[in-house]
């Protein structure tokens, strides 16, 4: 079958990156197979000590020693990667979830409660498990420190309540007044509808899929707009606006910032260097590998 040369080239770095010891002696598109609304393309490459299938969206390889036929290998991969797409996961970093545990803890929780789902029933606690979500996220942001002067603390469970303050506290200023209207309308939002879920006595299974990815957004923005403080104000470039500045240097237009002054360096005392220097080191000539960090994409 034809395939352009980007395709190739797509399916030779693929393997470059996976198989670098083995590589690639001949590849050739063998199949294009329609799988409801997604093409995967099948190709047979033979490597110099092995030989694959590999198929595209999103692209894998498969053994022809453990699958002998290409239909087979096509069958596994669509399963595969409709497995991969059904799971829900935290969709922001470790470090950042980090700031909301329990909140993200429990919202796991929701989504493993909706894998075995089949009633209504089922659906509604998942919406019962979000809404505690929702309630612990309350308790871990609450601060009297948040309060105007003079006014009382939300209760315990005011997760509206509790969200308008941080908020405030977070995204002020005029500049912000577009970022707190639609934090302020997510979180009710939100709310209302873990509420009604839990109500809800004819929810389907795909009410619980939205609340889970509602609740999974309102933490993610919550979580966003802690992150954004903590981030500070970036320097920018006053010749172009870049924000690619490093060390008071633009790194798009060579424009540099006359108010830049560079940290301290570190001095090595005597002591230190005679015993850095008499430490083995690996002499440059001895690295023999050609291999870049794009390889391993």
């Amino acid at each position: 079958m034809k395939a352009s040369k980007v395709e190739r080239q797509q399916v030779l770095d693929y393997f470059a990156a996976q198989l670098g010891d083995d590589p690639v002696v001949h590849l050739e598109k063998v199949a294009v197979e329609r799988v409801g609304s997604v093409l995967h393309d099948i190709w047979d490459v033979h490597c110099k000590d092995s030989r694959w299938w590999a198929i595209n969206n999103s692209l894998n390889c498969y053994s022809q020693e453990d699958f002998k036929s290409r239909d087979v290998a096509l069958t596994f991969h669509v399963g595969l990667m409709v497995r991969i797409a059904s799971r829900e996961e935290v969709p922001i970093t470790e470090d950042a979830a980090g700031l909301l545990p329990q909140a993200w803890r429990l919202w796991e929780q929701a989504v493993e409660s909706l894998d075995g789902g089949r009633e209504a029933e089922d659906f509604q606690a998942v919406g019962v498990r979000l809404r505690e979500a929702m309630v612990t996220y309350a308790g871990e942001v609450a601060d009297e420190a948040l309060l105007p002067e003079g006014d009382v603390a939300p209760k315990a469970a005011d997760v509206v309540g509790w969200t308008n303050l941080l908020i405030a506290h977070l995204a002020h200023g005029a500049s912000n007044k577009q970022l707190r209207s639609y934090a302020n309308k997510l979180t009710r939002e939100t709310w209302d509808y873990v509420n009604w879920l839990t109500h809800a006595k004819n929810a389907i299974a795909y009410d619980a899929h939205i609340g889970v990815a509602a609740v999974s957004h309102f933490l993610s923005i919550v979580t966003a707009l802690r992150l954004r403080v903590t981030a500070g104000t970036k320097i920018r470039c006053e010749s172009c606006g870049s924000y690619h500045v490093v060390s008071g240097a633009c790194m798009r237009c060579g424009w540099h910032s006359p108010d830049y002054v560079p940290p301290p360096s570190r001095r090595l005392s005597e002591e230190d260097l005679a015993s850095r220097l008499a430490e083995p080191c690996v002499p440059s000539s001895d690295i023999s590998t050609f291999r870049s960090p794009d390889d391993f994409r």
